[in-house]
């Protein structure tokens, strides 16, 4: 399985965002998974009074088309954070648009007192099958909560995308929380964050073992790509011997 990691500055403007997004996934691979941070599409500056007058669902909605588009003549899968209107409410959001042309949505659930002020709350973290591929996805400061990070384990994730919005000095501890939930879990991390200033915080792709395969430069657009092999996850942890 192969996995890009692509680290960008956020940006007020979308059609800025969505430019970057398209320069990288023209060069994907074929069954390559491409992973964006949180936000990535629309933007993400809940702290800005003017942030959901800004917001444009219409275009935003044109926006993931045309990505998903791009996604299926690449014949790639694609990950990306977006705020997105469901039900005349607004949500932080991750899109998962596959190679076979599917569109699977998470709306964060563990909201920040930030994030409170501008979205509703998503309801339920749920696995996904892609092929032979179980995964999860959580956002930003849902990986301070392990018991979901164990419940996706338990519903066989095998991959945990972990799509990121945390550029402050302090998320920098937030390495040894991603490598602990790799370990602890047995699982592949892959955690893409928001290269802007002052980004502390890199993007990563973990193994189980919690090796560090992928780790981007810190406040730069950057793009990595591993080749992971998936018989590394150990799909019982009664019967663990690793540790």
């Amino acid at each position: 399985m192969k996995v890009k990691i692509v680290q960008l500055g956020v940006q007020e403007e979308m059609a800025a965002n969505q430019a970057r997004m398209m320069d990288a996934l023209h060069t994907a691979q074929v069954d390559e998974w491409v992973v964006f941070p949180e936000g990535v599409l629309s933007g993400y500056f809940p702290d800005r009074t003017e942030y959901l007058v800004r917001l444009d669902a219409t275009a935003i909605a044109r926006a993931i088309e045309e990505i998903q588009q791009l996604v299926l003549a690449r014949k790639c899968n694609c990950l990306f954070g977006t705020a997105l209107l469901h039900e005349d409410r607004w949500h932080n959001s991750v899109l998962l648009l596959t190679s076979a042309g599917a569109r699977h949505i998470h709306h964060k659930v563990e909201l920040s007192a930030l994030d409170r002020k501008v979205f509703a709350p998503g309801t339920e973290v749920t696995p996904y099958t892609v092929g032979d591929l179980t995964l999860g996805i959580q956002a930003c400061r849902e990986l301070l909560f392990p018991q979901t990070w164990s419940a996706l384990k338990m519903a066989g994730a095998q991959i945990i995308f972990h799509l990121n919005n945390a550029i402050q000095p302090q998320d920098a501890q937030w390495e040894h929380l991603l490598i602990a939930r790799a370990i602890e879990q047995s699982v592949f991390v892959c955690s893409v964050n928001n290269g802007q200033e002052p980004q502390a915080l890199a993007s990563y792709l973990i193994a189980p073992s919690g090796q560090v395969l992928l780790k981007t430069e810190l406040q730069r657009d950057q793009a990595l790509t591993a080749d992971i092999n998936l018989n590394e996850v150990i799909a019982d942890l009664s019967c663990r011997t690793d540790y």
